[in-house]
């Protein structure tokens, strides 16, 4: 049986609030550019920099917890070193 330690249990729980911490940020961009279709302002760069931020960040969590996961099989590359 395979019982997730409390560390992946957190790391899945971080993981996932990056996801939707992104998809949040990503549904703003997309209402303020439909908003600048119609004549509104156009998306800051405070927003398009916090989406890519929040971007690379579920990223990294989504290695780590990855690599979390298949930590102890020493034949499993799950992150490259200049990944790191």
């Amino acid at each position: 049986m395979n019982i997730p330690m409390p560390v992946h249990a957190s790391a899945a729980c971080a993981a996932i609030t990056a996801t939707r911490l992104r998809e949040a940020a990503q549904a703003q961009i997309v209402r303020t550019f439909g908003a600048h279709l119609a004549g509104g302002p156009e998306p800051s760069d405070e927003q398009l920099v916090l989406f890519a931020r929040l971007a690379v960040s579920e990223l990294r969590l989504q290695r780590r917890l990855q690599a979390s996961a298949t930590a102890g099989h020493p034949y499993d590359i799950a992150v490259l070193p200049w990944e790191r």
